[in-house]
């Protein structure tokens, strides 16, 4: 289905918007203002693209790459929302709100969530409905055995589920070419009897096509597809882990940029000029510019400890 002019503005503003809340999420990571966080920079066409592509009433476990970015590109989850929930003063993009798009989140074990999606998508089948369930997880997570028997039942069973691989090229600092000896994961779906699909990570548009036509197949009753969005990390794996790759090499990962892939994209159809794009960014930017303001604000105040009381102080020294 062919997004018309105000979504494909919509997708944009979600696409620029998300990379600029998980680039200063990041920073203030750096700064040691926040901790403990997986940056997903550069794979926020993935989750923009799958975003616009599934229904509300449609469920999706998330990833800890491009699941804020999916969340916010589904609606109900703001800017705001992704950087003050960093704070701990906002739901995280995991919750299950009320009335809001269907989510389940992911747990601490790699790969462990993909059989809960495949029950999901069951019991859905079970309750006669027409949604589809969607799952992300990463290259290190396809080698998972947990991974593999929960995408064999689904064939077998030609659920309505998207297996959605993030493929960034490291599992931590194991390189996909270690890992696995195929070439792509894309080839694995033949032999859990559903279609595999390659794409661009990059390019929010292609994810979109793809995603859709994976649904549609899906809510057909023609079972599952293996989609394997192709990217590149920016960062580290995580906060505080080395990366294993040079200086050069780091700074060539972000030449591929989906945020001015999509911009160009629209700009060439004229749905999109340089003043429109820049009062876009000007919205997005004074956002987070409140919000990241109110979560340093508010943290530093919570971080002076209340007076005891004298009743508090005695019940401590005969505690």
């Amino acid at each position: 289905m062919a997004l018309n002019e105000e979504q494909l503005i919509a997708m944009y503003r979600a696409l620029a918007g998300s990379r600029s809340a998980e680039h200063e999420i990041t920073e203030l990571n750096k700064q040691g203002v926040l901790s403990g966080h997986h940056s997903g920079l550069g794979h926020e066409a993935i989750g923009v693209g799958v975003g616009f592509a599934v229904r509300p009433d449609d469920c999706v476990q998330m990833s800890h790459r491009s699941g804020m970015m999916l969340a916010h590109a589904r609606g109900g989850y703001s800017l705001s929302d992704a950087v003050l929930s960093q704070f701990g003063q906002a739901p995280s993009h995991y919750a299950q709100t009320e009335g809001g798009p269907r989510t389940c989140s992911i747990v601490g074990l790699v790969g462990t969530w993909v059989p809960m999606s495949v029950g999901i998508a069951m019991a859905d089948r079970f309750r006669g409905k027409d949604t589809v369930t969607v799952t992300f997880f990463g290259d290190g997570a396809a080698n998972e055995g947990a991974v593999h028997e929960a995408m064999n039942l689904a064939g077998t069973r030609r659920l309505p589920i998207v297996f959605v691989i993030e493929n960034n090229g490291f599992a931590v600092s194991m390189p996909t070419s270690e890992a696995t000896a195929a070439e792509d994961f894309a080839s694995r779906a033949a032999g859990y009897g559903m279609p595999g699909v390659t794409v661009d990570g990059h390019d929010a548009l292609a994810v979109y096509e793809v995603a859709t036509q994976a649904l549609a197949r899906a809510r057909a009753g023609r079972g599952p597809t293996l989609v394997e969005a192709v990217i590149t990390r920016w960062e580290p794996h995580a906060q505080g882990i080395a990366d294993l790759r040079s200086a050069e090499e780091m700074a060539e990962a972000r030449i591929r940029d989906g945020a001015q892939i999509l911009r160009a994209a629209l700009i060439e159809r004229g749905l999109l000029d340089e003043a429109a794009a820049a009062a876009i960014q000007a919205q997005i930017d004074e956002e987070i510019r409140a919000a990241c303001e109110q979560g340093q604000s508010t943290k530093h105040a919570s971080a002076e400890p209340a007076p005891m009381t004298p009743e508090a102080a005695a019940a401590l020294t005969y505690a």
